[in-house]
């Protein structure tokens, strides 16, 4: 089987330039910062810094919103603006290239993202890079995601509640400002200017084709990130293990605290999961239902349409944002059994993440004695969606 394609070429961003990476959400941004991260002091000797000690510049895109991180009444807090300030600092004091990372910055209004543009040297240092993919493939992906904060909402009702009036959602008030592309594009061209801008259209190229794109952006070996890009893992959770993860939010999530539900449930039950165990072949994927497929091409095309009258610098096939995915055979509906051995990575991992705390070992403890009570398809009893 030959290998997919990569991306056309992407020119180098002036010496002394920002490369300011904004997202959008689901489209291997952990993997590329994961990468970035971990070549930190290989960047450092191609004078390129990649600001920070964390694995991306979370907190200084959360601080320049202004948006809590967590649940604001139980445990989380909106970041302070310190974190932005330091970030425009280490980039003033940098001479060389400037790599900047975080999904959460395609989240800002155009007055936020002038402000960052600003911040960071104006037009003429910085240029903006933004990932995209089909819509259609990002919805799983993306409801998986939200449940890692604590969402209860099975996935059909959200597809529902997202589609129902595009550009709001009640229940995931930030999927629009994260997935209408189109209007992430008008946002950052507006602030930087159209010719400042690449998008990178990651569908129907390798995988490496994103590492390869940012190594020549930052002007470095294109090994240095190519070699990096199985830090992390790109699993995305099967229709049981979602399933399981929003059950027990029903179940969990009043109980906790934000930084317990971190410990526990998103770093514990949901992280072991993914990295922790192999589904068996014949586990069902989740569905995306006909009409939400619909809905997003159609999205998708429009959105197309907007990234083309901008006149930004496109790397990839543009028309693939707009096709419809196709249809699944599997069925749509949740499942009602969870393999075994998921169920048990998933307790064994809150009984780990319990040790660190009296509380936390009380609720595993609890957790533990019912599952053992009542069997882990307690989990699965049909309740009210």
């Amino acid at each position: 089987m030959s290998q997919a394609p990569l991306l056309p070429d992407v020119p180098a961003i002036a010496e002394g330039g920002v490369l300011l990476h904004v997202g959008v959400h689901k489209t291997g941004t952990t993997a590329i910062q994961a990468a970035l991260a971990d070549a930190r002091s290989d960047l450092q000797q191609h004078s390129v810094r990649y600001p920070g000690k964390l694995q991306a510049q979370h907190r200084a895109a959360l601080a320049l919103l202004g948006r809590p991180w967590g649940w604001n009444s139980r445990g989380g807090s909106v970041m302070d603006r310190r974190h932005f300030d330091a970030l425009v600092r280490r980039t003033e004091k940098y001479d060389g290239r400037v790599a900047i990372s975080s999904e959460f910055f395609c989240e800002a209004p155009e007055e936020k993202a002038i402000e960052t543009i600003e911040a960071l040297g104006g037009r003429e240092k910085v240029t903006v890079v933004v990932t995209l993919r089909n819509l259609g493939k990002l919805l799983p992906s993306s409801w998986q995601q939200y449940l890692k904060y604590g969402l209860t909402t099975a996935y059909e009702k959200w597809l529902e509640d997202v589609f129902a009036n595009p550009g709001a959602s009640k229940i995931s008030p930030t999927f629009w400002k994260r997935h209408d592309h189109g209007d992430v594009l008008t946002r950052w061209s507006n602030a930087v200017g159209a010719k400042n801008v690449n998008v990178l259209v990651l569908e129907d190229v390798d995988r490496s084709a994103q590492f390869h794109a940012f190594a020549q952006m930052l002007g470095v070996p294109e090994s240095l990130l190519v070699s990096r890009m199985d830090l992390t893992s790109n699993r995305s959770m099967t229709a049981a293990e979602a399933e399981l993860l929003v059950r027990l939010n029903k179940k969990v999530k009043k109980q906790l605290q934000w930084t317990d539900y971190v410990r526990l449930v998103r770093r514990g039950v949901a992280l072991r999961m993914v990295e922790g165990r192999e589904p068996g072949p014949d586990e069902p994927r989740l569905v995306t239902p006909d009409w939400a497929l619909d809905a997003a091409a159609e999205q998708g095309a429009k959105s197309v349409a907007t990234i083309r009258s901008l006149g930004v610098n496109v790397y990839g096939n543009l028309d693939a944002l707009e096709t419809r995915v196709p249809s699944s055979s599997e069925s749509s509906q949740a499942p009602s059994q969870m393999p075994i051995d998921a169920a048990v990575s998933a307790v064994t991992a809150v009984i780990e993440a319990s040790r660190e705390e009296p509380t936390a070992r009380e609720l595993a403890g609890r957790t533990w004695r019912q599952a053992r009570k009542d069997g882990f398809g307690t989990l699965f009893r049909k309740t009210d969606s």
